[in-house]
């Protein structure tokens, strides 16, 4: 009975291991396929930011605004299957509330990673530094500095 039960944990293990592959794969297909549309609204914006007509910048920039729009929904797709791409989808959620031009450089790191044998965003610090700070006490010339849980007073004159 053992291990028949041992073997049904084995088997179990071994298929929720093979699915959350699948799902980074899906989730990888989605960022990729959201960073083709990136790319090529990269390439209309800047087209369109660079034409030298009104009615050629406008057509770029529309475009531009069009393929973001693409985007959207498949990097929203993707942190289902694997949370890394959280990111992507953020920065796209962006789109109508601040300018494109603001959003490129991100896009395009988020993209690189997309696009890259990486796969894996780069590992981002998750703690903060502990509440550092210099706050007056009430008294002129002396300063209060609070750093973690320790507390040191300093009187100048």
């Amino acid at each position: 009975m053992w291990r028949r039960a041992g073997i049904a944990v084995g088997i179990v293990s071994l298929s929720a291991l093979a699915l959350s592959a699948c799902g980074d794969q899906s989730a990888l297909a989605l960022a990729r396929q959201a960073c083709g549309d990136v790319h090529a609204s990269i390439v209309s914006y800047e087209a369109g930011i660079h034409a030298r007509n009104r009615p050629t910048a406008d057509r770029d920039l529309r475009k531009a605004n069009d393929d973001l729009q693409a985007a959207e929904p498949l990097a929203a797709a993707a942190p289902s299957a694997n949370g890394q791409w959280n990111a992507l989808m953020t920065t796209l959620n962006e789109i109508g509330q601040v300018d494109e031009g603001h959003l490129i450089a991100a896009l395009r790191g988020q993209c690189a990673v997309a696009n890259s044998d990486q796969s894996e965003l780069p590992n981002v610090p998750a703690t903060f530094p502990s509440n550092v700070g210099t706050q007056p006490n009430g008294t002129e010339g002396s300063t209060t500095t609070t750093s973690g849980n320790t507390q040191s007073s300093t009187t100048t004159s």
